[in-house]
């Protein structure tokens, strides 16, 4: 471990230094002995809460290894240290990845410590290079910071292995990233990562502990990470589960530190725990004054968003983003003016845009010596003005198509973030109405007592169809409109959003379903709790298709412009065609119809956020390119929908 301390803010408690380590102590001599005889150690290069990490020389191998062992009284004292400790050996040991630290092996010292052996890693740690990056003068110290963008792509990369794997590290900050002298970019500190299917290690005496004051500490205890690039979901549940999103978060983190030269939250770590379960908005990355790069500043901005559905899905998306920035191209999340779309393709194209000025040149100079030869050139003259013209309208063409496309698509994906956002709107202030009516402990079994508050339901809400009071596990004991009456004491237990929403206990939306009307409908249903038990449930049901055209915002739709809203089974909830409505997108016979939209189709299903198109011939035959955009919307954290928005484009 290195002992270098704190820079600036950055703590670096995990780098493997190629020279600063002590010489064994007596004790440490005394220890040598307690592992196995194939290992001769050498020195302590790092002392932390509950381990301490050795230098030690492989006599097997004929290489330098780190023992990591947690420390005699944690190993005794502590069966959720010692569990998770064996954790991060065994999750670690599973990832074989150039960007993970690998362990060599893992074993119990004579004391009965237990050990694990990992490649000695050499370097300094990401935090102690942005720290020797904020040294500069903040207009060059972006620069320097800029330059360490490769680095925290490695890092995506490397972690989107691990999600790939069902791991999520949930400590991920750059005093936990190694940055060797040979390019190597590694993760270290496995301690707090979590498998999918294994449970928690009980964080036994660490939660009577102190808490830190450090935001750049590790909190052990029932907060599990790094406060300064926690997630909300770690410190309450109730935001969200902890899953890839987490980490994306947390890279998001990383990158704005790129970007400012500083945490997005400041303050200790209770303050920032606190501000974390307020949920206030994060600070955006796009600071007044900055000079960061406006593409990443929307990368970063989507990272750290408050809502995991609404960030990349995991490190992966995150990496093809910084990708695409590092490598000229377009990015999906930042919307771009016409004066920046032009701009790149200049500077994309500088040598072609270059070589013909040259040729223009060169024609006009060879038109000047040709006067001395007029008539005999005439021709060849006129010929070269003809393909220069020409070669300058094709070259304004691809340009003025260019931006022209991208405008559009560009201008439909804010359009569709804005449909989502409307829509989250008219579901989530429907689930308030009904989580507030559910806070009055209803008396759900009196039919009489439950008739009004269901009128107040519709009556606040008019764009609901019907709403019921369900006693668990599913008789229907009140329903509005009178017209539904006959559906009082239905058994409705086997649907699937009830039984959900038993299961879970949180707010359940159900897909599409025909209901006995005879018209196709889809339910939120809401838990009434008595005590920890799920004594019953709220319902409202909606026709999705008049729900949902309620719900766009006034000039979403136009002659050009159309709206598809999905759900995430390729069913279509609300077409601008109503003939499409309840069709599936994903379906073989509209790709027969129209090959092209088997492309765009999968294009759909496999992004959260894109841009894409189809062509489909018009009534005359012409061809007609449709521009999509589309974005994920999360109604409820059961189901995931795709806002589409399309325009025709004759180009």
């Amino acid at each position: 471990m290195s002992d270098a301390g704190s820079q600036d803010g950055f703590e670096d408690f995990t780098v493997l230094h190629p020279a600063l380590y002590q010489r064994p102590a007596a004790a440490e001599r005394e220890s040598a002995g307690s592992y196995t005889e194939h290992y001769t150690v050498r020195g302590t290069v790092g002392v932390g809460g509950v381990g301490r990490v050795l230098l030690a020389f492989d006599e097997r191998i004929g290489r330098e290894v780190a023992i990591k062992e947690m420390l005699d009284a944690d190993s005794q004292a502590d069966a959720g240290f010692r569990a998770r400790f064996l954790r991060e050996a065994r999750i670690t040991g599973r990832l074989e990845h150039p960007g993970i630290v690998p362990v060599y092996d893992l074993g119990t010292s004579r004391r009965g410590s237990p050990y694990y052996v990992m490649r000695f890693v050499r370097g300094d740690t990401l935090a102690r290079a942005l720290a020797d990056c904020n040294q500069e003068a903040p207009e060059h110290a972006l620069v320097q910071r800029l330059r360490l963008l490769d680095r925290l792509i490695d890092v995506c990369e490397a972690m989107a292995y691990a999600h790939s794997k069902g791991v999520v590290h949930r400590d991920l900050k750059p005093g936990n990233i190694v940055l060797g002298p040979f390019g190597e970019t590694i993760i270290l500190d496995w301690g707090l990562a979590k498998a999918a299917g294994e449970a928690d290690a009980a964080p036994g005496q660490a939660a009577a502990q102190p808490p830190h004051t450090d935001e750049e500490l590790t909190q052990v205890g029932d907060v599990l990470g790094t406060p300064a690039y926690m997630a909300p979901e770690q410190v309450d549940s109730t935001l969200g589960h902890v899953d890839a999103r987490t980490d994306v978060f947390a890279l998001g983190c990383i990158l704005y530190v790129l970007l400012l030269g500083r945490t997005p939250l400041q303050g200790s770590s209770r303050e920032i725990l606190e501000r974390l379960r307020s949920a206030a908005a994060m600070p955006s990355s796009r600071a007044a004054g900055s000079a960061a790069p406006r593409e990443l500043t929307a990368i970063c901005d989507k990272a750290l968003n408050l809502d995991p559905a609404r960030r990349y899905r995991d490190a992966g998306e995150l990496a093809a983003e910084l990708r695409a920035y590092r490598d000229g191209r377009l990015v999906s999340t930042y919307a771009y003016s016409r004066r920046e779309l032009l701009r790149r393709f200049v500077s994309r194209n500088r040598l072609p845009i270059a070589a013909g000025a040259l040729v223009v040149l060169a024609i006009l100079a060879g038109a000047g010596v040709a006067l001395q030869f007029a008539v005999e050139a005439d021709q060849a003259r006129q010929l070269a003005q003809t393909e220069s013209v020409l070669a300058r309208r094709a070259q304004q063409k691809a340009e003025t198509t260019l931006v022209e496309v991208s405008h559009i698509a560009n201008g439909n994906l804010a359009m569709a973030q804005q449909v989502a956002t409307a829509l989250d709107g008219a579901i989530g202030a429907v689930r308030s109405d009904l989580e507030h009516v559910a806070a009055l402990k209803p008396p759900l079994t009196d039919r009489a007592a439950m008739t009004p508050l269901l009128d107040g339901l519709l009556s606040r809400n008019p764009a609901l169809e019907s709403a019921a009071a369900t006693v668990a596990p599913g008789r229907i004991t009140a329903v509005v409109p009178e017209r539904y009456a006959s559906a009082v004491g239905a058994d409705t237990s086997p649907l699937e959003h009830n039984v959900l929403c038993l299961e879970r206990k949180q707010p359940i939306m159900s897909r599409v379903y025909p209901a006995p009307e005879g018209f196709h409908a889809i339910t939120l249903v809401i838990p009434v709790f008595d005590g920890a038990r799920v004594e019953g449930f709220l319902s409202v049901r909606v026709k999705p298709a008049e729900f949902l055209r309620r719900v766009l915002p006034p000039g979403t739709e136009t002659e050009r412009r159309k709206v598809w809203i999905i759900q995430d089974d390729g069913l279509i909830l609300y077409d601008s065609n109503p003939e499409e409505i309840g069709n599936n997108l994903f379906r073989p016979e509209a790709y027969q119809r129209v090959p092209g939209l088997r492309e765009l189709a999968d294009s759909i299903a496999g992004q959260q956020t894109g841009v894409g198109h189809y062509r489909s011939g018009a009534g005359n035959g012409a061809p007609v390119n449709h521009l999509a955009s589309w974005i994920d919307a999360a109604p409820t954290a059961n189901r995931s929908w795709k806002v589409v928005v399309l325009e025709d484009w004759a180009g």
